[in-house]
């Protein structure tokens, strides 16, 4: 399910024109983490929790997220956030989910 995950996050972030604006190294992370943090609270049978982290991804990706370009360094900062996030136990994922849910709340993409 990660290569999928990752396989889904590297099209949607590469994606895009020439014209297309870039993507912030953690606009990249935030919604990377919104991504795995979703299927983390899944599986955890975490609800309110993922609701809100599902939420503001649908609300990213309107938002135009999908269609912006990374930088070289933001892609190599994404690939160590990704990295993290695998070798993490329960309770770091929970950590940087908590992170996740504070991207969601603060995050000035979504107008």
């Amino acid at each position: 399910m990660k290569k999928i995950f990752l396989a889904g996050l590297v099209s949607c972030l590469f994606a895009g024109s020439a014209m297309a604006e870039t993507l912030e190294t953690d606009d990249a992370i935030g919604m990377a983490s919104l991504m795995m943090c979703s299927t983390f609270y899944s599986e955890n049978e975490m609800v309110i929790e993922g609701t809100i982290v599902n939420r503001s991804m649908s609300a990213h990706r309107e938002a135009g997220i999908d269609d912006m370009i990374m930088t070289p360094e933001t892609s190599a900062n994404l690939d160590l956030y990704v990295a993290q996030f695998q070798a993490a136990d329960k309770e770091q994922s929970m950590k940087l989910c908590d992170a996740a849910l504070k991207y969601a709340r603060e995050s000035n993409f979504v107008k």
